[in-house]
């Protein structure tokens, strides 16, 4: 009688912990700091037009900015010339490097492409909200607001 109450005392109790586990909420694993970058690397991906240009919004022309999260590039064409950039992603951190331009000559259109090549080193942060990503020095500032386009959706 002894062991049937020992044994139906372990069961119970196994019972009682497993339908503590079946309602628990479930946690959110915690993300490594690569996952993290992998799925904040893929809310941007696309391509995106320029809203402000440090403050600027007149006269931006035609840049887009064409985030390729397969290669982590930055890819920028201009009225004039192209530029590229390699980027590292993590949670609400963005940082450019390498940094390279065609240096063609163009009259009057190269003036957006020397204010991308000043501020694009001076970025450290982001913030993405539904069409809108904003890069932000690291005093939050905003250097350039940009708009996901329809072509990127």
């Amino acid at each position: 009688m002894h062991k049937s109450l020992s044994i139906l005392a372990i069961f119970s109790s196994l019972l009682i912990i497993s339908c503590k586990e079946e309602n628990k909420p479930k946690e959110t694993p915690n993300l490594s700091e690569s996952d993290q970058k992998t799925l904040n690397n893929s809310e941007i991906s696309g391509e995106y037009s320029v809203k402000t240009l440090n403050r600027k919004k007149e006269n931006l022309g035609n840049l887009i900015f064409d985030f390729i999260s397969e290669e982590k590039r930055l890819a920028i064409n201009t009225d004039c010339n192209n530029i590229a950039a390699e980027y590292e992603i993590g949670k609400d951190q963005l940082t450019f490097s390498n940094a390279i331009s065609t240096r063609k000559f163009c009259q009057g259109a190269m003036d957006n492409e020397n204010i991308i090549s000043k501020i694009l080193p001076k970025i450290t942060k982001f913030d993405f909200s539904e069409k809108e990503l904003r890069l932000l020095s690291s005093n939050n500032e905003v250097l350039i607001s940009l708009i996901k386009t329809e072509k990127s959706e």
